[in-house]
């Protein structure tokens, strides 16, 4: 099931491959702290893996529009109905301010965000450090928008998932024995200037990786599965993921990038996995 969302970074293609990191079924809890587009939940509850589901992320906009599409999509899809479509690249600033000026929860504010993630430049989402969205206008031959069935079929797989606004650690910290886990955080750059931090209030720097890190290992100590995604690069592999601490590299994919102005084409990326394990090992 692909998400509604266009989403940097965004995990449809590579869903099956993270699903296969799990190696089984889901008997406990299964928990997303990152959610963004929901891409490998969709996938894993269309495959009847999950049964239980905590999905949640900083950005508390975003969670807002899974709860829309959850409890009020017929609403949402009224409220979508409502935008502009012939006329979409004219009225694009005049959405996007609107969307500034909130209120962020409810239909309205859910088919405003999701307009602009399909109208937006690549399906970013940035906010400058007043909160406010920012993305321009993207080029587009059309705007494009998932159609009504699609919508009922996302709601549809989100009716047992608590969706909530939450921090990794607060997440992790719930993990326990037979919980599975995926972290998909923003990434470790691939260089300097390629730095993307304003996806929402939060910054996420190199001491944000270490204490995910942490708190991962410390969910599989409790008999957890945890799975996370990341950049290839040496820091993740041997500093932040290391073999001798527990981590499995289970895939090392090369995925295509369009957002970084610097480097476009394929990037290779880490798909890391840890626990259950024995508390003896700490």
């Amino acid at each position: 099931m692909k998400p509604i969302l266009k989403w940097a970074g965004g995990k449809s293609r590579l869903a099956p491959q993270i699903a296969s990191a799990f190696a089984s079924n889901c008997e406990g809890t299964y928990y997303e702290p990152f959610v963004g587009s929901a891409a490998v939940y969709l996938h894993l509850k269309a495959e009847g893996r999950i049964g239980r589901a905590v999905l949640s992320d900083a950005n508390e906009k975003l969670v807002a529009v899974h709860r829309a599409v959850r409890d009020r999509v017929e609403d949402l899809l009224d409220a979508l109905a409502s935008l502009p479509t012939e006329d979409w690249r004219e009225r694009y600033y005049e959405v996007r301010e609107a969307y500034n000026l909130g209120p962020h929860a409810g239909p309205e504010h859910a088919a405003r965000f999701i307009w602009l993630n399909r109208a937006g430049f690549n399906g970013l989402y940035r906010e400058n450090r007043r909160g406010e969205f920012n993305v321009p206008c993207g080029k587009y031959a059309a705007l494009r928008l998932p159609d009504a069935e699609h919508f009922r079929a996302v709601s549809a797989l989100l009716q047992d998932a608590d969706i909530r606004t939450a921090t990794f650690d607060q997440v992790l910290g719930a993990a326990d024995e037979g919980d599975h886990v995926y972290c998909d955080p923003p990434y470790v750059p691939l260089t300097e200037t390629a730095c993307f931090t304003g996806y929402c209030s939060l910054p996420f720097g190199i001491d944000e990786q270490k204490s995910l890190a942490l708190h991962a290992r410390k969910a599989a100590m409790k008999g957890a599965v945890v799975v996370l995604s990341n950049h290839d690069l040496p820091v993740v592999r041997n500093e932040l993921y290391p073999p001798d601490g527990g981590f499995r590299h289970v895939a090392r994919p090369r995925v295509a990038r369009a957002i970084s102005r610097g480097a476009r084409g394929s990037a290779p990326e880490i798909v890391a996995a840890i626990g259950p394990l024995r508390r003896d090992v700490a």
